[in-house]
């Protein structure tokens, strides 16, 4: 059984690939970062932790991507 939250990634991914988006990793890190910025006041330094691993994880492929 698949986890729903991760149900739910795959879901999301489809509809991208149906509506022919060219959204990619440097988007998500941007989106990321101001959906963090918005909502500082309501994380906590736990959050923190977490979603600062999450977007270094896709900082880090994008990176990896971009270099020759």
């Amino acid at each position: 059984m698949v986890h729903p939250v991760i149900e739910l990634f795959e879901q999301r991914a489809a509809l991208l690939e149906m509506q022919g988006s060219s959204a990619g990793l440097d988007g998500a890190i941007a989106n990321l970062a101001a959906w963090m910025a918005l909502a500082q006041d309501h994380l906590t330094a736990d959050d923190w932790v977490v979603l600062g691993e999450i977007g270094g994880t896709l900082y880090r492929e994008g990176a990896s991507r971009r270099r020759p």
